[in-house]
């Protein structure tokens, strides 16, 4: 199976892990040693965007020795406004992934927000950034070169230009907006063959969450696996703790129109909470229980309090949402390797297609095809399904207080 590292450093939630915040007795740091091994997930990205300045991060946040640490770049902070980039902050980024990773993008700029249609800009800052990390590389972190584009053609130029450089592996960016240039991005891969190559042992997936994601990830690994190719799939995410923001609590999903389901949690604030909470306190609050890490939370918090809004409220929420969706990935997982026969009748024949197109792609060079032209006849149903129905996020009123 493909590998998730939860981007949870930034904001209360991440605040909360590095002070060690708890309900009651159940620690909010999953990563560490704390719980037990079913249920510990040793995997965690932070962000250099954020954090560059702090040289402690594994002490901050509690990492143990076998955590393993993905490290953002900060392109994306870059991109956004919220982090100005100068050739100077390339050393203080590079040192620090250095330091605290075990995993590192590459300091790319990709071309989107406030760098939207300034590709050439994008890519030639980036490759400067890429020839400073690979020759300062000492091999304390393995560094993932990263693609960006906006279409096949933007795509294989991007790597065109930076193919060059001795890294372990690739991160591709945008995906996580478009199944089309998620396609893009593997596809330019797969034609320049980077994943038969001994040296590259990574291909991660910049912020895809979606339901469509997790099966196009898990296509993706399982095609690997079947040509013996020892390359790990991984991939990063926010979603169950952005989540919380809208009140939004993960209770199914619909692998049919790709989408979560959820209910909206109450804003309830002050004396109207009071109010209710005085109405209800002894009123027996049955936890709705969407996976199995429910019952360990609920044990630590009812869902009376769940309801308060708080500060307390929204880490359990978000540690609901997190197991959740990890169960989710692993039981879309399963479909996807169990057999195509049942795989197809769970999801719909676009879907199916695009993941035997990722298949196709990946075992292209057995048979002497060109994964471009296998994605140049899939590509009209990338396109179909990068403009409706991948980033909805169903809702319903479920309480009525």
């Amino acid at each position: 199976m493909f590998t998730y590292y939860p981007s949870f450093s930034v904001g209360p939630f991440g605040n909360n892990l590095i002070k060690n915040t708890k309900l009651n007795d159940l620690s909010l740091r999953f990563y560490s040693n704390e719980y037990p091994p079913e249920l510990r997930h040793p995997h965690f990205l932070v962000t250099a965007g954020h954090f560059f300045k702090k040289d402690n991060i594994r002490e901050l946040f509690g990492f143990d020795k076998d955590t393993s640490v993905m490290g953002d770049s900060g392109g994306f902070q870059i991109a956004s406004g919220a982090l100005k980039y100068s050739p100077e902050i390339v050393h203080k980024i590079f040192n620090w992934l250095e330091d605290n990773s075990d995993v590192a993008m590459n300091l790319d700029i990709p071309p989107r927000i406030l760098y939207q249609n300034k590709y050439k800009e994008c890519l030639d800052i980036s490759k400067s950034n890429f020839k400073y990390f690979a020759d300062h590389q000492t091999g304390k972190t393995t560094f993932l070169n990263v693609l960006q584009g906006d279409d096949e053609n933007s795509y294989l130029n991007w790597y065109d230009n930076v193919c060059q450089f001795p890294f372990n592996g690739w991160g591709i960016g945008g995906a996580g907006g478009s199944l089309y240039r998620f396609m893009c991005g593997i596809m330019t891969l797969v034609e320049n063959q980077e994943h038969l190559k001994k040296t590259v042992k990574y291909i991660h997936i910049l912020g895809a969450t979606k339901i469509t994601d997790i099966l196009i990830l898990s296509q993706l690994q399982k095609s690997l696996d079947d040509i013996g190719c020892n390359i790990k799939v991984t991939v990063d995410s926010s979603t169950p703790s952005q989540r919380v923001a809208y009140g939004l609590y993960f209770i199914n999903f619909d692998i049919k129109n790709c989408n979560f389901k959820s209910i909206n949690i109450p804003k309830l604030r002050d004396e109207q909470w009071i109010e209710f909470f005085e109405k209800n306190k002894n009123k027996n609050f049955p936890f709705i229980k969407a996976c199995q890490f429910d019952s360990i939370l609920e044990k630590n918090i009812s869902f009376l309090d769940v309801l308060k809004c708080d500060d307390q409220s929204s880490n359990a929420i978000i540690l609901h949402n997190f197991y959740y969706y990890k169960e989710v990935m692993e039981l879309l997982n399963s479909y996807v390797y169990s057999s195509e026969y049942l795989e197809e009748q769970l999801v719909t024949t676009d879907t199916f297609n695009v993941l035997k197109s990722i298949d196709e792609m990946v075992k292209a060079h057995l048979t002497s095809k060109s994964p471009f032209k296998i994605f140049q006849k899939y590509k009209p149903l990338y396109l179909k399904l990068s403009t409706y129905g991948q980033t909805q996020n169903n809702t319903n009123n479920f309480f009525q207080f």
